[in-house]
């Protein structure tokens, strides 16, 4: 998987991942659809193989040749989608045991109570977990991308100033969100 240094926005849970990934052989980042977890994991991993189990070729190599499609990668690699393969954890824990080394495989999936169990139960021990929503405020701020947040959402663009002033870097979500409510709400 190719990602654009250009389009790239930078995430807070890079740097957990990282260090979950020094301590832990199997790191998971699970999250709703469409928050980022396949472009930061083919990030972090830039130099591991990326499979993504949505290929129905790869699924299909998976699903009926388990240890032959874990074969293929020694020396780890990115599973994305792991959720369409929930029996893949078994092999992978025999693999990391008998392996020892850290930071070898970093798995996706969407966050569904059936993968979160069996991530707790299978790979206990083993799997670091992060769960990733989609962009912050601050991230978007970070990245200069607010306008276009404010563009899509079809709010003016005195909301956006208004914002802007009020926005203060590591506050978080909770000072971004008092002025949207008084835009909303016909206080601002």
């Amino acid at each position: 998987m190719h990602i654009s240094q250009y389009k790239y926005i930078p995430r807070h849970a890079e740097e957990t991942i990282k260090t979950l990934s020094q301590g832990f052989p199997i790191v998971a980042v699970t999250g709703p659809r469409q928050s980022g977890k396949s472009t930061l994991a083919a990030r972090i991993f830039q130099d591991r193989p990326y499979v993504s189990l949505e290929d129905p070729d790869e699924d299909e190599f998976a699903a009926t040749d388990p240890r032959g499609f874990l074969g293929q990668f020694p020396d780890g690699a990115v599973l994305d989608e792991i959720q369409r393969r929930p029996e893949l954890l078994s092999y992978l824990q025999t693999i990391v045991d008998r392996d020892g080394r850290m930071n070898l495989f970093l798995l996706t999936g969407s966050q569904q109570f059936g993968l979160m169990a069996e991530l707790s139960q299978t790979l206990a021990g083993r799997v670091g977990i992060v769960e990733l929503l989609p962009f912050s405020l601050d991230e978007l701020a970070r990245a200069d991308k607010i306008r276009i947040l404010w563009k899509k959402c079809c709010l003016p663009d005195f909301t956006l100033l208004y914002m802007t002033v009020r926005f203060r870097p590591g506050y978080g979500i909770p000072i971004i969100y008092e002025p949207i409510l008084s835009v909303m709400s016909g206080k601002c």
